[in-house]
């Protein structure tokens, strides 16, 4: 089973706490050529009238929110989930005061523990690629949804962090863990509205142009660090990664990546 749908890999090694997720998050915010915040676009592409109910799967720190407090309206419902606890009492400890404004819920996306129709709204940011049986959880959130609910579904594309993975291939580590290259299994942007088809009618996808110029190299080994599994890297592994960043640093002055991201927009019911 591949690490990027392996529920004990991702539970027990990367989301028991934020910690992998922010070393990430930590580089994008840094080095991202586009001035723009991702969680702020997002937020912008939202079409949420006053009074809704909002489900958020896989919220993780809740940085959807954190990076919104001043914008969300004080009579929206709003369910942060996550499969993993952990990462829920990060996201209450990263709101603070304003947690209260929440609730929270242990969700696995595929048996999701509330009634039908008891959402206007889904959001699932970049997490529907660690869903092992993504045909039930998408049934599972049409259903949750009310008839004219809308789901909203952040992920990559094929050509995501291209460059880093071939720094690792370079390097001879094994890609695993979440930096798993994309293909016909994962949910990305170039097959998600095909998965997503029996259940909802419309689909549309927005596209948010980006990419990254790391020009430091402890930040990025970090994020490598943070999404290999910890038995792909040895010592010698370790010397020639830093050897080939240090050297691409000192002939280009950054490492270039390729980021490929977006969000589809789906709504409407499938008529049988």
């Amino acid at each position: 089973m591949s690490n990027m749908i392996d529920q004990h890999y991702l539970l027990t090694q990367q989301y028991s706490t934020s910690a992998n997720l922010n070393a990430r998050i930590q580089l994008h915010e840094r080095f991202s050529t586009n001035p723009g915040n991702w969680f702020r676009w997002v937020f912008d592409q939202l079409q949420i009238p006053t009074g809704s109910r909002v489900l958020e799967l896989g919220t993780g720190p809740g940085m959807l929110w954190v990076e919104n407090l001043d914008r969300i309206p004080a009579d929206w419902e709003i369910t942060l989930s996550d499969f993993s606890s952990g990462m829920l009492t990060d996201a209450r400890q990263k709101l603070a005061e304003s947690a209260a404004r929440f609730q929270f819920a242990v969700v696995d996306a595929q048996a999701i523990p509330f009634a039908d129709n008891s959402f206007d709204y889904v959001i699932a940011n970049h997490m529907l690629y660690h869903v092992p049986d993504r045909a039930r959880a998408f049934a599972e959130i049409r259903r949750v949804l009310a008839p004219e609910g809308r789901f909203y579904a952040a992920t990559n594309g094929e050509m995501h962090l291209r460059e880093m993975r071939q720094l690792c291939e370079r390097t001879g580590i094994a890609l695993g863990g979440v930096l798993s290259s994309t293909g016909p299994s994962i949910f990305s942007l170039q097959n998600g509205a095909e998965q997503m088809r029996p259940w909802f009618s419309h689909i549309d996808v927005v596209r948010w142009e980006n990419s990254l110029a790391v020009t430091e190299a402890e930040p990025l080994i970090a994020f490598i660090l943070s999404a290999i599994p910890s038995h792909a890297i040895d010592e010698d592994k370790m010397q020639t990664l830093c050897t080939l960043i240090d050297q691409e640093l000192a002939e280009h002055g950054a490492v270039h990546i390729a980021k490929e991201t977006g969000l589809f927009v789906a709504s409407g019911e499938v008529v049988s």
